[in-house]
């Protein structure tokens, strides 16, 4: 990793899942069991509250007491993000201040979609509670899952204006277009992070993107992989074109990426269960059969993915 300036956003920071007992109870002790082994693994940032933390599925309690975990947990080993994500933008402003107020380090924003607000409204959300921080702000560009579509335009106009809002997360394939227009038009002080379990990341980082948030059971195999990108692009390239396959698997909906996740998790003793929340995605003796083929393939980066007897009845 190139060294870090003071208060930057670089490298793998993963999205963390939620925990459930099997009565669909947060657990906590599995909770900081996969903190510590993120950080463990070599991350250099942990985020919570994205899509793949069932965040939706989250009662307002809940949300600040994994906020106080994941806090807690990490000790300033790594820095915290906390995805804001509430639409309302007065709720958002209490959800932002309340994160900050328990440690986080950074706030990403999540731009409010239900009932099709204005794009002045969005705007407006992002910049008001930006400018209530002085700390790290990202956005998350995710116009497939929310329908917004923000322009670069757009994020650079809110970052002139505030330039603490520092960072997009894009979540779009191709994701390569809007990086490179981030770029040309507010410069190096306006990053990229990629989200999509880094499907194209050798292409992303190539365009200059400074961060990818995948999930916290492929973490250490994307800490190899973002380290061999900057010192050695074509390995680089060599190891993703080896991940590909799981990350395709993982990546088909949003909810069989959260199941997978947990069972991965589950398998290497980190979590006592892979329970989802309802709605969820019910994986079949088929998808754990192709599961268990990947890990297969990738045991040298994945050894404790592989199946446990019995477990596909």
């Amino acid at each position: 990793m190139k060294p870090k300036k003071p208060n930057e956003l670089t490298g793998v920071i993963p999205i963390l899942p939620t925990p459930f007992s099997e009565d669909g109870e947060i657990d906590e002790a599995g909770f900081r069991k996969v903190i510590d082994a993120a950080i463990v693994g070599g991350v250099h940032g942990l985020a919570m509250f994205g899509l793949a933390s069932e965040y939706a599925k989250l009662a307002d309690a809940e949300k600040v007491r994994l906020t106080q975990i994941l806090v807690e947990q990490t000790g300033k080993r790594v820095p915290v993000i906390v995805s804001i994500t509430h639409h309302s933008l007065e709720v958002a402003r209490k959800e932002a201040a309340e994160a900050m107020q328990i440690g986080a380090d950074a706030l990403m924003i999540m731009p409010p979609f239900f009932m099709a607000p204005s794009m002045e409204a969005v705007q407006n959300h992002i910049a008001v509670i930006t400018a209530d921080t002085a700390a790290p702000v990202i956005v998350q560009y995710a116009p497939i899952q929310t329908g917004a579509n923000l322009t670069a335009e757009i994020f650079a106009a809110l970052h002139q204006e505030h330039p603490n809002l520092a960072y997009v997360k894009v979540d779009v394939v191709p994701s390569g277009p809007m990086i490179s227009r981030l770029q040309s038009i507010a410069g190096e002080s306006l990053k990229a992070m990629v989200g999509y379990m880094g499907l194209h990341l050798p292409h992303d980082v190539g365009r200059g993107a400074v961060a990818v948030m995948p999930t916290v059971s492929l973490g250490h195999a994307f800490v190899a992989l973002f380290g061999l990108l900057e010192s050695d692009p074509e390995q680089g390239r060599r190891l993703h074109k080896r991940l590909l396959p799981m990350l395709n698997f993982m990546m088909q909906s949003v909810e069989m990426l959260i199941a997978v996740e947990k069972l991965l998790l589950q398998r290497r003793g980190l979590l006592t269960s892979a329970y989802c929340r309802s709605p969820k995605w019910t994986l079949d003796a088929m998808h754990i059969a192709e599961l268990d083929r990947l890990c297969l393939d990738l045991k040298d980066l994945l050894p404790f993915a592989t199946a446990t007897k019995g477990e596909i009845a």
